[in-house]
C-alpha cells in the first residue's frame, strides 16, 4: 500500500514539474533573463511606446504563423503574450500608436 502511495506521489510530481517547465517556455525562459534585466523589459524601455508596439505585432504574426509547422500549441501561447503586451502599451498610449504608420 505504501509504495502505491509513494509511487503515485512521484507520478504526481513528475507531471507537476513538466507542466512548470511548459510554461517557463512561454513565460520567462531562463536564456531571457541574463543579467539584471530581462530581454523584454529592456526593448520596452530602450524602443519607446512606438517602437515596441511594432516588436510585439511582428512577433504575434510570427508565432501565429508558424504555429503549425514548429511548436504548435506553445507558439500559439507566445503569440497571446505578445498580444496581451501590444493591447497593454496601445492601452497606454492609444493616441499616439494609432497615428504610427511603417515606413
Amino acid at each position: 500500500m505504501y509504495d502505491d502511495i509513494l509511487e503515485r506521489h512521484e507520478k504526481f510530481m513528475e507531471r507537476k514539474r513538466k507542466e512548470e517547465e511548459e510554461a517557463a517556455k512561454v513565460s520567462g525562459p531562463p536564456h531571457y533573463k541574463q543579467g539584471n534585466i530581462e530581454c523584454i523589459d529592456y526593448l520596452r524601455d530602450s524602443m519607446g511606446h512606438v517602437g515596441f508596439s511594432y516588436v510585439c505585432e511582428g512577433n504575434v504574426k510570427k508565432y501565429v504563423h508558424r504555429w503549425r509547422g514548429k511548436n504548435g500549441l506553445e507558439d500559439l501561447k507566445k503569440a497571446r503574450v505578445y498580444l496581451d503586451w501590444l493591447i497593454e502599451t496601445a492601452e497606454k498610449n492609444e493616441t499616439s500608436l494609432q497615428l504610427e504608420l511603417p515606413l
